[in-house]
């Protein structure tokens, strides 16, 4: 946007945070310019790449920010923020393509909504490149969660400039789960809008063991993110009000510490078959409990695409929630480490944080 031109209320800026995504960036931001809803801005924040990913950047008549070093998305997205002037913030992660109407849907949703604070939608149910069946699991995995959780994500969401300062930003020591770290410093009279009219395609992981490293790692935030968050909301202060769109869903869902317990417990306890047979009801047991929870999500992958594919996911399942509970577990004795020490990691409220020094094109 010029200096000179005039910000409408409804303006939108488009902040891409962009790593070696040299095989989607052009997809994603093709993505962005055939919006019917057209952006006022267009930021493709560059995170130091190395895969001639910025030059994609270069053949589109974009904004380019460059950060000063590696720092992860959570810093990509703050400087993007502060490189931009329009009073709505839309994010797009570089490895996925948004619908052609996501934008204006999101705007739609948010002129609706009372007291919006933001509008989250979710990932489209067949990946952008299809690459294997373990990447067709994550994006129906991520399809199918997204579509029914309260927790935030910034791959394909709308937040009014307002809210992200008045929530301090993101917090640039997190690596992972800056997003949903973020959505629990939100105050509480705002209400997030989960709507299935918004819609994006990834290009997920396609790897077995680098799709589990990848939860595994996430995970391990977790625990701490909960204990900044239970902090906060007992000071009352935040927690987002819900309003789901066309995702059948109204009420909060729990984090499944069933079903990662279950499918740990069916792994750890399996070699116990090696001191007597009758000791496989104890891992069966475990296997059934998890089946159970995950019954729904399972018969939805089977009629999506067959009975085949519906048992790969069902051992997928079992992995993925496996090492998450692991993870988990890591996290968990890293907030007990920090707080033993009384090294505990402040919470940032206020105004958005100063962002690390990036250069813009």
């Amino acid at each position: 946007m010029m200096p000179d031109e005039v910000v409408r209320r409804d303006d939108v800026a488009v902040i891409v945070p962009n790593y070696n995504k040299r095989k989607t960036l052009r997809a994603c931001l093709e993505s962005v310019y055939a919006q019917t809803y057209r952006p006022a801005e267009v930021i493709v924040v560059d995170d130091v790449s190395t895969d001639g990913s910025l030059e994609i950047a270069r053949q589109f008549p974009c904004a380019i920010v460059q950060s000063s070093r590696n720092q992860g998305p959570a810093g990509a997205r703050n400087l993007g923020v502060a490189a931009s002037t329009a009073p709505l913030l839309f994010f797009v992660d570089s490895d996925t393509a948004l619908a052609p109407d996501a934008v204006r849907n999101a705007v739609k949703a948010y002129r609706e909504t009372p007291d919006c604070g933001m509008v989250q939608g979710i990932y489209d149910i067949e990946p952008l490149y299809d690459d294997g069946p373990v990447e067709r699991y994550r994006v129906l995995c991520e399809h199918y969660e997204r579509s029914r959780t309260t927790a935030t994500f910034l791959s394909c969401t709308l937040i009014p400039r307002h809210v992200f300062e008045e929530a301090g930003g993101l917090d640039e020591r997190l690596r992972d789960g800056e997003d949903f770290e973020f959505g629990t410093r939100v105050p509480a009279r705002y209400r997030l809008v989960v709507t299935t009219s918004v819609v994006t395609r990834a290009d997920d992981e396609d790897r077995f063991w680098g799709c589990l490293a990848e939860r595994f790692v996430r995970s391990t935030t977790l625990p701490l993110i909960m204990v900044r968050a239970r902090r906060l909301r007992g000071e009352g202060k935040v927690g987002f009000q819900l309003n789901m769109i066309g995702t059948g869903q109204n009420q909060r869902r729990k984090p499944p510490k069933v079903s990662s317990a279950s499918a740990t417990a069916a792994f750890l306890t399996l070699p116990l078959a090696l001191v007597s047979p009758w000791l496989l009801a104890v891992p069966a047991a475990a296997l059934a409990v998890f089946l159970r929870r995950n019954r729904t999500f399972i018969g939805f992958a089977r009629r999506h695409r067959g009975v085949r594919f519906g048992l790969w996911v069902a051992w997928m399942q079992l992995c993925f929630h496996t090492a998450f509970f692991l993870g988990a577990c890591v996290g968990l004795l890293r907030v007990a480490y920090e707080l033993g020490r009384r090294r505990g990691e402040p919470v940032r409220t206020g105004r958005s944080p100063v962002p690390s020094a990036g250069a813009r094109e």
